[in-house]
């Protein structure tokens, strides 16, 4: 759990915020802060490459949902949820940070156009095994970039993006690491004005895979859902 305040720690001093006009100063969605939740589907599963008995190996799929915070280039998010596994409910614990930068590509800088994101993320993930079993429980810091388009007028807001990080993985206070790799996509729309500061819409997917230095713990994500934020 400390290993989880370290990341977002680190991530969050890493970005800054400055608060301006959205329909006349600078056109991004992220000079807002906004509070809002994400419901999400994730199915958490073993690589073929995890050295477990398969009667050990963890394995769900059911609904997480996450709290975000965001602002002007962070995006942070804690979600929980319960399975069963071994014919006992266990728990998952995810949270995870996000600071970056556009570069702009095409269009004119810091509006509208084409743009390449740099981004620095970190996440924990922490799900229980059946009784005897070692847990799974990473935190990874990493480093990605990708693309995106994005489209901001004084009435609507749009913007689309993918991007792949690498990262340096580290199982709870042990000595195991490793690393893993993640993708990650998001589709957004924002309406301005219409509660309070504005509603932000969206939906956001990632996959993750880990590669640690002990295999038992080899297991790869994925979820995906909506999200709706309220800025203020």
């Amino acid at each position: 759990m400390k290993k989880s305040f370290l990341f977002f720690s680190l991530v969050w001093c890493m970005a800054t915020a400055k608060s301006q006009d959205f329909g006349y100063e600078y056109y991004n969605i992220l000079d807002y802060r906004s509070l809002g939740v994400n419901y999400s589907m994730q199915e958490f599963s073993p690589r073929n490459s995890n050295s477990l008995p398969d009667s050990f190996k963890i394995s769900f799929k059911t609904h997480l949902p996450f709290v975000e915070y965001r602002e002007l280039g962070l995006r942070v998010g804690v979600g929980y949820q319960q399975y069963v596994f071994s014919g006992k409910t266990r728990s998952s614990f995810s949270v995870y940070a996000e600071s970056g930068n556009d570069i702009a590509v095409s269009g004119k800088a810091e509006r509208n156009g084409f743009f390449l994101p740099v981004v620095v993320s970190a996440n924990y993930v922490n799900a229980e095994a059946a009784g005897g079993t070692k847990s799974f429980e990473v935190g990874s810091l990493g480093i990605g970039t990708g693309v995106k388009y994005r489209y901001f007028s004084k009435t609507i807001g749009f913007q689309i993006y993918g991007t792949a990080a690498l990262h340096y993985s580290s199982e709870g206070f042990s000595i195991e690491y490793g690393s893993s790799v993640s993708y990650s996509g998001e589709a957004q729309l924002i309406f301005p004005n219409i509660f309070l500061d504005g509603v932000l819409l969206g939906y956001r997917y990632q996959f993750q895979e880990w590669n640690m230095s002990n295999s038992s713990i080899n297991y790869e994500r994925f979820y995906h859902g909506p999200y709706i934020g309220i800025m203020f």
